[in-house]
């Protein structure tokens, strides 16, 4: 377990670094327009970063390390993990070509019929809904545009 929560620590500590980094170049400042584009995202990975130091330096004055030949994970473990995993990263690559709400609704459609075993009028109702209403709130009452996909583009809406 140590040696685990020092990798996947190290790893998220690198990603948090790297949004450090970026916000720096966007200006993590306060302009005359109120916080600059860098602002909120340096403050969170700043806070990921913190964390991140935080497991690692527990992890090695860990004392008592287990002796156990246990693996990490158990053999049937992964498959959970990845019935999650997998749809999700989908949907997040998605996002470039069908559009946030497009590709939630998917992920929602399928996260709930194979995972939640749920009917499929609930599945149809809930994953058309739930997108529309965020379109509506979003970019309709509070104007703020999310990603709508380069095929969605390409077809005009």
């Amino acid at each position: 377990m140590r040696k685990a929560d020092i990798v996947c620590a190290l790893i998220i500590l690198g990603v948090g670094a790297l949004i450090m980094y970026d916000s720096i170049r966007l200006h993590i400042g306060w302009g005359l327009e109120g916080p600059r584009a860098g602002f909120f995202p340096f403050l969170m990975s700043l806070g990921v970063v913190i964390g991140c130091l935080i497991v690692i330096s527990n992890a090695i004055r860990r004392k008592g390390v287990s002796k156990s030949t246990k693996p990490f994970i158990a053999r049937g473990g992964i498959k959970p993990v990845l019935w999650v995993v997998l749809p999700a990263s989908l949907m997040v690559f998605s996002i470039e070509y069908l559009g946030l709400y497009m590709a939630a609704g998917l992920y929602m459609a399928f996260y709930m019929r194979f995972i939640g075993k749920s009917r499929w009028r609930t599945v149809l109702t809930i994953s058309i809904l739930v997108p529309l209403a965020s379109y509506y709130v979003f970019d309709k009452l509070f104007l703020i545009p999310m990603p709508s996909g380069t095929l969605i583009a390409k077809l005009g809406f």
